[in-house]
């Protein structure tokens, strides 16, 4: 027999449809915030999403808790992205197919960006990114696709660089940060 703590926790467990609509509701406040930034309305959002505001409201108190789910979900794409990336048999292509998925994720959130940035806590999935980072960029470095010297700190600084470029481009247009990856790419696998 469940215990009341067990039976507390299993009427506590979202239903399915609440965890499906929760998905439906991020994919389209993602949409919309990347279209009008973070002041676009809740209303907005529901529309996008094919559901009313009460739906919404009901699982997300307001913008704040949904940029918050918005940001964990971020986080969790990036890990997912390095982690594709080291798994990759060539380090070169994993690290380039990384850096353009980083590129791409800040060009899809160049107009809220700054309603993100506190919510990213350094916890562990950022850690977990982190490291991958490194081994990454550590494997690159051996399979002498990288030049020697070039360390998990030059890769996050191009990173950081490359979302200002993104921050300074015009809308839409992926040119900039593209050319900037590809420059600085080739800079870094120039042996001195």
């Amino acid at each position: 027999m469940p215990s009341p703590t067990d039976a507390s926790r299993t009427r506590r467990a979202p239903r399915r449809d609440a965890l499906r609509n929760d998905t439906i509701v991020i994919q389209a406040a993602r949409a919309v915030f990347a279209e009008q930034g973070p002041q676009a309305s809740m209303e907005a959002i529901a529309a996008r999403a094919g559901l009313g505001v009460g739906t919404i409201y009901r699982r997300f108190a307001g913008k704040d808790a949904l940029l918050d789910a918005i940001a964990q979900t971020f986080v969790q794409e990036m890990d997912q992205a390095a982690e594709t990336a080291l798994a990759d048999p060539d380090p070169a292509h994993g690290l380039e197919r990384f850096l353009d998925f980083v590129g791409a994720f800040n060009a899809e959130k160049r107009r809220y960006a700054a309603a993100l940035i506190d919510r990213v806590a350094s916890d562990e999935v950022s850690a977990r990114t982190s490291e991958r980072v490194h081994q990454l960029t550590q494997a690159a470095v051996d399979a002498r696709a990288l030049a020697p010297h070039v360390t998990a700190h030059d890769i996050k600084a191009l990173i950081v660089a490359m979302r200002a470029v993104v921050a300074v481009s015009p809308d839409g247009d992926d040119t900039a940060w593209r050319r900037f990856l590809r420059l600085h790419l080739t800079g870094l696998r120039t042996t001195h």
